[in-house]
């Protein structure tokens, strides 16, 4: 897959990063002509991964903490003798652990999923809103904008568990609402909707606006088709948390 094949391609990329923060607009229009992807790419990549490495430990804790319980008092495991129950939550332990210490690996992987998926979606609207997009511009514009989605919010992500301290969480879910969301309106919530919540955070939100946007001014997709297209979108996103949500507690 190709980022563009004009050779302004690197230089509209480089700009695209900055402008889609401070100036979207300007970034819009270049991608309407040069759908150029692999800066933004890059950075919502490292900055990504630089988020996960930071938080790992945090997640880690909280498992640490509220994992042996709930595994505990799940039917299957109550029915377990006692050193059956203390190898099967070690081990379960040992293998999350695992998962949460190497997770910053399937940052950029799922950085492309996620861009492959709203790109198919968007061509759906373009059809559906009389467009002149392609899957290559809509593409493009889902990866720039994981600028403000992913990397902004890892960042920030990071850094709120880095100013409240690694110890301070004893839950996944509490990790998982440090960024300020919806979830905010809901202290008590837990499992689904917590994660549901949290995944209306301010940076998902911001970048559900900035697809709304984009596919107005790159693909030429009607207001109704582009704002609804980009709610459905964020809806899902959120879903997809609500459901880790209920499996991670």
């Amino acid at each position: 897959m190709r980022t563009s094949d004009s050779p302004a391609a690197p230089r509209a990329g480089l700009s695209n990063v900055v402008d889609i923060v401070v100036s979207p607009d300007a970034a819009f229009a270049r991608l309407r002509e040069v759908p150029a992807w692999g800066w933004a790419f890059l950075v919502a990549s490292v900055l990504g991964v630089a988020g996960s490495l930071v938080v790992g430990p945090a997640i880690a804790h909280a498992m640490d903490v509220s994992l042996p319980a709930q595994l505990a008092a799940s039917p299957q495991v109550a029915k377990m003798p006692a050193d059956q129950q203390a190898t099967f939550i070690a081990n379960y332990l040992r293998i999350s652990h695992i998962f949460a210490q190497w997770s910053f690996v399937a940052v950029p992987f799922a950085l492309l999923i996620a861009g492959l998926v709203q790109g198919v979606i968007m061509l759906i609207a373009n059809a559906a809103g009389k467009g002149d997009g392609s899957f290559r511009k809509l593409f493009a514009l889902s990866i720039t904008v994981t600028v403000v989605g992913e990397g902004l919010r890892s960042i920030a992500f990071a850094a709120i568990v880095l100013v409240r301290g690694t110890g301070s969480f004893d839950s996944i879910t509490a990790v998982q609402q440090v960024v300020p969301s919806l979830a905010l309106l809901a202290p008590g919530a837990h499992g689904a909707l917590a994660g549901f919540l949290g995944g209306l955070n301010v940076f998902y939100l911001w970048a559900a606006a900035l697809l709304a946007l984009g596919m107005q001014r790159v693909a030429r997709i009607s207001p109704v088709a582009a704002w609804s297209t980009a709610v459905v979108m964020l809806l899902l996103t959120a879903c997809f948390a609500a459901f880790g949500a209920s499996r991670g507690g």
